[in-house]
C-alpha cells in the first residue's frame, strides 16, 4: 500500500512540476516558439527541476490522511511563483487549502490546471 501511495504522489508531483515547468518555459517563447530554444532550457534546468521534484516528494501532502495539507499547498504556491505565475494565492476552503494561480504569457488561449 505504501508503495502505491508514494507512486501516485510521485506521479502527481512530477506531472504538476512538468506542467509548471512547461508553462514557465513556454511563456518565455509564447510569441515565437522555437523548439531548439525550448529544448535548451529544458536541458539547462534539468537538475533544478529534479531537485524540486525530490523536495516536493519528500514532503508528504495527503489530504485523505490529513497530512501536511497546508505545507503542501504552500509548496505548490511557491512552485507556481518560481515558475513565473503573476498571481498566486493559497485559498482557505474551510477544509483542505487549494492553490489558485494565473500566468498571462500573452497566448490567445487559456488553460486551466
Amino acid at each position: 500500500m505504501a508503495a502505491s501511495v508514494f507512486g501516485r504522489r510521485a506521479q502527481r508531483a512530477m506531472g504538476s512540476a512538468f506542467v509548471l515547468s512547461a508553462i514557465a518555459i513556454g511563456s518565455a517563447h509564447a510569441q515565437a516558439p522555437d523548439r531548439a530554444a525550448i529544448q535548451a532550457q529544458v536541458v539547462k534546468r534539468h537538475d533544478t527541476a529534479i531537485k524540486a521534484l525530490q523536495d516536493w516528494i519528500a514532503l508528504p501532502s495527503i489530504a485523505a490522511e490529513d497530512r501536511n495539507a497546508k505545507q503542501g499547498a504552500e509548496y505548490m504556491a511557491q512552485l507556481a511563483r518560481d515558475a513565473g505565475f503573476q498571481k498566486v494565492e493559497v485559498v482557505d476552503t474551510g477544509g483542505k487549502p487549494g492553490v489558485f494561480a494565473t500566468l498571462d504569457a500573452g497566448a490567445p488561449t487559456t488553460v486551466g490546471v
